[in-house]
């Protein structure tokens, strides 16, 4: 074999090993993220010192996760040639995070949504959580928080679409990341909580505080 063929099929090798090893670790990283979140699907059912006990747990595995997908995106980028479960892990990582973290690789998620590594949604979601967070409205309507809401005059506590930066627009531009209407989302997303949600259109970001 001529040498720089067997240069070539060397370092070869040695990406398809590195990518082999980091496809275990995120693989890890996302199965650990999602193990831990387990009790959050009967979390009615436990008492007060459970949720702690769970929520304690669950924070100690979101700080090691983040210590290593961030280690690996600050040293070497965002690794090429992932499993898709890999690819999810970064992302499921980052959105578990705080807003500084969040914020800091908003644009690294936007970039691979555009390659298709991430779907176009994962950057909507992550991009509105964001704005929600430095109290702006958001673009695509993914976000719902609780709010203070007149109900058969009465001032009552419901979940609540968080304002939204272009109403008349919004269909539009979540069909551009691949998000249903907004009316859609919010019944299959009402139904799925068992509670209703509500878009007011009147209520602005101070309606929030």
């Amino acid at each position: 074999m001529h040498r720089y063929s067997r240069i070539l099929l060397f370092l070869f090798i040695a990406a398809l090993s590195s990518c082999n090893q980091y496809n275990r670790i995120l693989e890890d990283v996302y199965d650990n993220d999602q193990a831990s979140r387990e009790w959050t699907k009967g979390m009615s059912s436990l008492s007060a010192d459970e949720i702690v006990q769970y929520s304690t747990e669950m924070e100690r595995v979101d700080s090691l996760n983040q210590a290593t997908v961030f280690g690996i995106l600050d040293k070497e980028g965002w690794p090429s040639h992932l499993s898709d479960k890999a690819n999810r892990a970064i992302w499921i990582v980052i959105d578990h995070s705080d807003l500084a973290y969040r914020s800091k690789y908003l644009g690294l998620v936007k970039g691979k949504a555009e390659e298709g590594v991430l779907d176009k949604t994962d950057y909507a979601i992550l991009n509105d959580r964001v704005l929600m967070e430095e109290g702006k409205p958001q673009i695509y309507g993914t976000q719902i928080k609780m709010a203070a809401t007149i109900v058969e005059d009465e001032l009552a506590m419901q979940l609540c679409l968080w304002p939204v930066e272009y109403p008349a627009a919004l269909d539009s531009l979540r069909s551009t990341v691949g998000l249903s209407p907004i009316e859609e989302y919010l019944k299959t997303s009402s139904e799925s909580i068992g509670q209703e949600i509500v878009w007011d259109k009147e209520k602005t970001v101070a309606d929030f505080d």
